[in-house]
């Protein structure tokens, strides 16, 4: 087994004895998806995930310690974390296909590695990249593949296919939060809005971003030509502030190590607290 696996499994598994954890879906080969609670209530919430693209598991790790740090704090609402999206997409991005039991999962993935180095793999087990397979605007996107699985941007045979997709959006509905934050890795930018939006949204939004910008220092961008992301169903379809964190200097190569985990997470460390800040003033309001 490879050690970054291992070391993530490890992390998981500590986080379980520190806050509350669920198992809210399987993945496609019966991972278990892990989402991991701080705090209580149900009127100021943040859902945070990463690790929805393999290559990009420096998310998952940073979630963990966000975990971690979050875990001594009053939280002042309730923050939901799922550090790992894409769990089997992640195996075979660090380890190959050759676990694989079903002999027709194995041989796709086996294919799409025969074209593309593991380590750039982004999909999930069935070559569906999971962050182009939700369903709002689905297949519009301007780098979207339709043919066929593979490595990155295959958008999977109809919107919200995937296994992983589904637990993901219902878990989104049972828990109904504020605003959610995708990370992924990279170029210091970070994008909002979605042109299938509300104006309702589009207003909401707005102080969130002045609060990522203070934070992280990251470049706010306008989501344009990109369709199909978790970020995007949250604005489109559940009304939902959403953004997408690509945390990682751009001059750093996929995948970005753990010696980079340190900068990352004191970059983005406390977007959480300040956005819960945020949302408790807006239901004082109310």
């Amino acid at each position: 087994m490879n050690k970054i696996y291992e070391k993530l499994q490890n992390e998981l598994k500590n986080l379980k004895k520190i806050t509350n954890c669920e198992v809210f879906g399987k993945s496609e080969l019966g991972s278990d998806l892990l989402s991991f609670t701080l705090g209580n209530g149900d009127d100021n919430v943040v859902l945070v995930q990463g690790g929805i693209h393999a290559r990009e598991y420096i998310t998952s790790f940073l979630c963990v310690e966000l975990v971690k740090y979050l875990s001594n704090f009053a939280i002042n609402g309730k923050v939901v974390v799922v550090p790992l999206m894409n769990p089997d997409g992640l195996r075979i991005c660090l380890c190959g296909g050759n676990f694989i039991k079903d002999k027709k999962k194995r041989k796709i993935i086996k294919n799409i590695l025969k074209k593309s180095d593991k380590k750039f793999f982004k999909a999930n087990a069935n070559g569906v990249d999971l962050n182009v397979n939700f369903d709002c605007f689905w297949g519009q996107g301007i780098k979207n593949t339709k043919i066929m699985p593979s490595a990155e941007n295959y958008i999977g045979k109809r919107p919200n296919s995937e296994r992983e997709v589904k637990s993901l959006i219902s878990l989104t509905k049972k828990v109904r939060p504020k605003v959610t934050l995708s990370f992924h890795s990279k170029g210091k930018v970070f994008y909002y809005g979605f042109f299938g939006q509300s104006k309702d949204t589009l207003k909401r939004q707005e102080e969130y971003i002045k609060i990522i910008e203070q934070e992280n220092n990251y470049m706010p961008i306008f989501t344009k030509n990109s369709a199909g992301g978790y970020k995007d169903y949250c604005l489109m379809k559940l009304n939902i502030v959403g953004f997408t964190i690509e945390v990682g200097d751009e001059r750093i190569s996929h995948p970005i190590g753990l010696v980079h985990l340190k900068e990352i997470f004191r970059e983005n460390k406390d977007i959480v607290l300040k956005l819960l800040k945020k949302g408790k003033e807006e239901c004082k309001t109310l």
